[in-house]
């Protein structure tokens, strides 16, 4: 729990020198979960968060982080996902995070007008939160 929210953990494999595996959790305050098509690894997400900008990462996991968000303020997201071309082909949102609530499941949609964020992730001295979005269904 990070900023007293309650939140999910996204697990990420890390491979040591001696050939093991071992699990490491980032701890995420904020949850979207994508309801629709997986992006395939050719495709790119645009995350973007009002007040905090835009974050954009490949799609090969299904599993998107974004850290450095205002902590204790309304977060209001939209996803992009783009094609090999950047041609948007489809997203998610605007979904609205309100103070208090930390899991927000929401269904894809074939936007094709990209989306657009101002602003920039605050300092890591400041209060901050962590969003963490996963698609939920078959691959595209």
């Amino acid at each position: 729990m990070r900023g007293g929210r309650p939140g999910g953990a996204l697990a990420a494999v890390f491979g040591g020198l001696t050939g093991c595996a071992s699990i490491t959790y980032s701890p995420i305050d904020l949850q979207l979960d994508v309801v629709g098509a997986v992006p395939n690894d050719a495709q790119t997400i645009d995350m973007c968060v009002e007040g905090a900008g835009l974050l954009s990462e490949g799609a090969g996991n299904g599993r998107v982080m974004f850290a450095g968000l205002p902590a204790d303020v309304a977060t209001t997201v939209t996803l992009d996902f783009t094609d090999t071309s950047g041609a948007v082909i489809g997203g998610v949102g605007p979904v609205v995070f309100d103070v208090g609530t930390a899991w927000v499941q929401a269904p894809q949609d074939k936007r094709t007008t990209p989306c657009a964020a101002d602003g920039q992730p605050v300092s890591s001295d400041e209060a901050s939160w962590v969003l963490g979005t996963r698609f939920t269904s078959e691959t595209w």
